[in-house]
């Protein structure tokens, strides 16, 4: 009996703690220092000391933050989702599209995709090639941590470009 009490009163204090923190990070949901989804300016901060551009603007077609970037030779986008009415945003996509030139095919992305984590390539309706990387900021990343982020991107864009010249057709 006394151990099914302490374990109600247990839960009852942390639905107390976690409501308290909840209600305590509405008006801050990043926390100072932190790079979050959330607070569009501490990405595009963080993306500037990480030594590259970051020009913050506003997704045509949802009204979400946008970001634009580059990086290894590519211009590339950065979304803005999860967001309730294109503010207080839980997640960010780091984003290129390559236009069609009649090699992108299921077949090419999921070569990618079988050999690589984290970044994905998709044939898109229009037959664009769209490769990305997902990323959560909820409770935000330090400025070490998500200088890793980019980096990593970054890095991927440069393995994307070999990964374009290892699968074109061969010369004779």
């Amino acid at each position: 009996m006394w151990g099914r009490m302490l374990i109600a009163m247990a839960t009852v204090g942390l639905s107390g703690m976690v409501s308290g923190t909840a209600l305590a990070n509405d008006g801050d949901p990043c926390g100072a220092k932190m790079v979050c989804a959330s607070s569009p300016q501490s990405v595009v901060e963080a993306i500037k000391e990480a030594g590259y551009k970051a020009v913050l603007s506003k997704s045509k077609t949802t009204g979400n933050p946008m970001i634009e970037s580059a990086a290894n030779g590519y211009d590339y986008s950065l979304f803005f989702y999860e967001c309730e009415e294109a503010k207080q945003c839980g997640s960010l996509q780091f984003m290129i599209s390559f236009a069609d030139d009649g090699t992108n095919t299921p077949e090419l992305a999921n070569l990618w995709n079988k050999e690589k984590r984290f970044s994905q390539m998709a044939v898109t309706d229009d037959k664009s090639l769209a490769f990305s990387y997902d990323i959560s900021t909820i409770g935000g990343l330090n400025q070490k941590n998500f200088a890793d982020v980019v980096d990593w991107w970054a890095l991927m864009l440069g393995e994307v470009s070999q990964f374009f010249k290892a699968q074109a057709p061969q010369k004779k």
